[in-house]
């Protein structure tokens, strides 16, 4: 356990820290009130006037730690377990003091705030390994070790929600997890029974790298001549598969003319094909919630997903002919301005592209056509981005600091973000933090990424990678998810 010290032994240092909170909440005043458009509505024509208005919102809209009260904890302890196996990686705990280093010392600020204003102690246990087993020990004491557990949805909070280790977050009133230092989408997605045990928001830092997006090497763009405002594409909602596809011909070649394709080699349009980024991104929902949350169906075949694979495959095979080659391949194709678009997480920007020397935009995920209504930014669920409340903790404190934590992100550091996954070496197109916003503003994950019933999500990674038809491939396996379906169903319900 590290403790960070009690708000009056810092007092040498609040006023480092408030002055530092200020800056940020310039930072948060110019950087956080883009227009961030995210539905394809029919009047994307008033670009300015909607930018305009978001910013008059931005100015005049409540304060969420207004709205939470005055209360003092009395020297109480608000403990956050850091389930992390890949620290090195993901920043979601401050060093015990400033560093220089921009997240660090947000989180410290934010933290030396909260503090302050709440008269409490913060204080992160950092396990790399068996965090989940950490938090059913702690539930099964009774011992309320956590107030907080930050982890992956893949490989450890998805197994507590179905043991009884975790709190259902509806049942702490302060949370807002339809606003936006939550994720909304996943507020409409990962509630079941009426219950829901995990989400993503502002709140850790790592969010902002967990991200599908596509890298546009707009170098690249002009030595071919591609006339495309592609941020404008996004604005009105044009942002399509079909563009892509268009704007990828003649672009693929074999360099080096060995009749071989290969990452190291050759040119690309379009690279980094995954499912798990391209299929919700189109909208596509392989399990459905049915309206009054009761019930969890197996919808991966319908009309609309056989013409999202049949497009993504149209788009993909002539631009990248072969799919299956090595990650780290792909985003050093891209780097080296032999891809046009590369499709991957905002965590290639923060560790694979900050030396790369071409510019290049961030844009959401291409939507499958024009009538999709917005965009969705599907999430690694395995980076230390989520959280959860363990069973033991659902009382006042927690749920008031832990809303107050995820506010304060929003306005303070989701600004940083940009400079953390954007700005490198070399400054970048500024539009490109209105576009992050929009990837941000809309991060979406669902029972299906997280449990992958019956391994459907291998199937269609097999379908859009080495071609075949989808429907008979979902066949295969439809008996196998139902019947985890049903399983997850009963363990959902009986907590």
């Amino acid at each position: 356990m590290r403790k960070l010290g009690k708000p009056l032994k810092r007092s040498m240092k609040n006023t480092l820290s408030l002055l530092l909170c200020a800056m940020l909440l310039a930072s948060a005043v110019s950087c956080g009130g883009s227009s961030t458009q995210t539905e394809t509505g029919d009047d994307t024509a008033e670009t300015e006037s909607a930018t305009q208005a978001s910013t008059e919102t931005e100015t005049t809209e409540p304060d969420r730690l207004d709205e939470l009260g005055a209360h003092d904890y009395s020297g109480s302890v608000y403990t956050v377990l850091d389930a992390d196996p890949s620290p090195e990686l993901h920043t979601n705990i401050p060093a015990e003091e400033q560093t220089g280093e921009m997240v660090n010392d947000a989180l410290w600020t934010r933290d030396a705030v909260m503090e302050e204003r709440y008269n409490l102690t913060i204080d992160y246990v950092e396990k790399t390994n068996d965090g989940a087993d950490a938090v059913r020990s702690s539930v099964l004491a009774n011992d309320h070790a956590y107030n907080l557990v930050i982890g992956t949805a893949g490989g450890a909070l998805e197994g507590l929600a179905l043991d009884g280790s975790l709190a259902n977050l509806l049942d702490l009133p302060q949370l807002s997890l339809d606003q936006k230092w939550w994720s909304s989408l996943m507020y409409d997605s990962l509630r079941f029974h009426d219950a829901m045990y995990i989400t993503s928001g502002d709140i850790t830092p790592t969010m902002y790298q967990i991200a599908a997006c596509t890298f546009v090497n707009t170098d690249l763009a002009e030595k071919y001549n591609i006339d495309c405002d592609f941020v404008e594409a996004v604005r009105s909602g044009t942002w399509t598969w079909d563009l892509v596809g268009t704007l990828s011909e003649g672009i693929t070649q074999d360099l080096n003319g060995d009749g071989q394709w290969a990452y190291m080699d050759d040119m690309f349009g379009n690279i980094g094909c995954f499912s798990s980024y391209l299929i919700p991104g189109c909208a596509v929902d392989i399990c459905t919630v049915s309206d009054d949350g009761k019930t969890l169906t197996l919808t991966a075949m319908n009309e609309r997903t056989v013409n999202v694979c049949e497009k993504l495959q149209k788009v993909f095979y002539p631009n990248n002919p072969i799919m299956r080659e090595s990650n780290d391949f792909t985003k050093s194709a891209f780097k080296e301005d032999r891809a046009l678009f590369l499709t991957h997480t905002t965590e290639s920007a923060a560790v694979h592209l900050r030396d790369m020397e071409s510019d290049y935009l961030i844009l959401p995920v291409a939507k499958y056509d024009e009538a999709q209504s917005g965009y969705r930014s599907a999430v690694n669920v395995w980076a230390t981005a989520y959280i959860s409340v363990p069973s033991t903790a659902v009382d006042e404190m927690t749920g008031v600091v832990t809303e107050a934590l995820a506010y304060w992100s929003y306005k303070n550091m989701r600004p940083l973000a940009f400079d953390l996954t954007y700005k490198a070496k070399t400054v970048r197109d500024e539009r490109s933090i209105e576009m992050l916003d929009v990837v941000f503003d809309n991060l979406y994950c669902s029972f299906a990424e997280l449990y992958d019933f019956g391994g459907i999500s291998s199937v269609f990674w097999d379908v859009l990678s080495e071609g075949g038809e989808i429907a008979s491939a979902v066949e295969k396996v439809t008996t196998k998810a139902e019947t985890e379906i049903a399983s997850f169903t009963e363990k959902w319900g009986a907590q």
